[in-house]
């Protein structure tokens, strides 16, 4: 059988909105938009008060308010990617012979490096 209620608590709330509009840094709080007018009941005769929710959402709080939600605890930024340090693509007649010959050169100074400290490493 299905649930037919979900109940939330606040900070649940909050989190959900900080995740939901991508906001990684702050402090939030839940904020509760009421509306309130002065009525008769339609089966009261006396005056009586209707109380409306108008809005919900989230509003910047103060690090020391202890129903504040940290954001960038809650909805950490994503770092970037890091790009490559090097990047070669110089071309000798149209091709990449050069950048393909400094290639095989790194490689077999790290494998000549790599075979020295092995053998020193042994000895």
């Amino acid at each position: 059988m299905a649930n037919h209620e979900y109940t939330l608590s606040h900070q649940d709330v909050v989190k959900a909105v900080i995740i939901h509009q991508n906001i990684h840094e702050g402090f939030w709080t839940l904020n509760i938009n009421f509306n309130v007018t002065a009525t008769h009941g339609p089966q009261v005769p006396d005056p009586c008060l209707a109380v409306t929710i108008k809005g919900i959402g989230i509003m910047r709080a103060s690090s020391t308010d202890p129903l504040a939600i940290d954001a960038a605890l809650v909805n950490p930024p994503v770092p970037e990617p890091a790009e490559s340090a090097v990047h070669i693509a110089v071309a000798v007649n149209g091709t990449h012979e050069a950048g393909m010959q400094f290639c095989r050169d790194v490689y077999r100074n790290v494998a000549v490096q790599s075979a020295v400290s092995a053998r020193t490493k042994s000895s």
